[in-house]
């Protein structure tokens, strides 16, 4: 066996290790799962050019049992009171919890867009349903036991109306502000959150030296053994 070789496979079973042991990055797993039951849904729409602004904003809540960076959000909402129309972005936000309501902003996410939109059919209210997910442009840090709370409102002009679809499985504790006015919802909303758990996220340091120290020394062999780039 040659040198270079010897090389190639001892830099490979170390990388191997420094993945497993977390001091190189993991991939987002799933963290919570509220799913949709296609149910219905409440209105949570920002109106940007039709003069109305921000006149809905529906709040659910999550706990996980493992701390987590939280980095991909999927959630499924509807059309209602008119046909779907073009959807410029979506807001997300995380708060923190206040004596079981939204309390204070802890993380605002825009997804510029329509958020992946794909067809579900017709929910039992026989309004269109959509599914829809982003990665977050700044991940949230939660932590394990600890009660947050998730707003997702769309941008699009009214009329028609988009609402979050109800999901299932949660404890039946939501909120709307609705024209400036908080009711209390008994239902669920559907989404779920995927990230990394808080265990396997590396100091900045060590996933610096360490990932790139061992992809180098695989980066010098290569380019010894063949020059075209990649």
């Amino acid at each position: 066996m040659t040198n270079s070789m010897q090389r190639i496979r001892v830099a490979t079973a170390l990388l191997g290790v420094l993945v497993v042991t977390g001091a190189c990055p993991t991939h987002a797993t799933p963290v919570f799962d509220q799913p949709t039951n296609l149910n219905g849904a409440y209105a949570s729409q920002n109106d940007p050019s039709g003069g109305l602004g921000n006149f809905a904003t529906v709040y659910d809540n999550f706990t996980i049992g493992t701390g987590a960076t939280i980095t991909d959000v999927s959630w499924v909402g509807s059309y209602f009171n008119g046909a779907p129309a073009a959807i410029s972005g979506f807001t997300l936000t995380f708060y923190a919890d206040n004596a079981g309501q939204p309390g204070t902003a802890l993380a605002t996410d825009f997804i510029v867009g329509n958020a992946n939109e794909t067809s579900l059919g017709l929910d039992d209210q026989s309004d269109p349903a959509f599914s829809y997910s982003a990665i977050l442009n700044t991940s949230f840090a939660a932590t394990a036991g600890t009660q947050y709370w998730l707003s997702i409102v769309a941008d699009m002009g009214f009329p028609p109306q988009w609402g979050w679809e109800y999901g299932t499985g949660g404890d039946n504790s939501a909120y709307q502000d609705f024209f400036g006015i908080r009711s209390p919802i008994a239902n669920d909303f559907a989404f779920s959150l995927d990230g990394v758990p808080l265990s396997a996220v590396p100091e900045p340091g060590t996933l610096t030296s360490a990932c790139t120290a061992v992809l180098a020394g695989l980066g010098c062999t290569w380019r010894r053994r063949r020059r075209t780039a990649a």
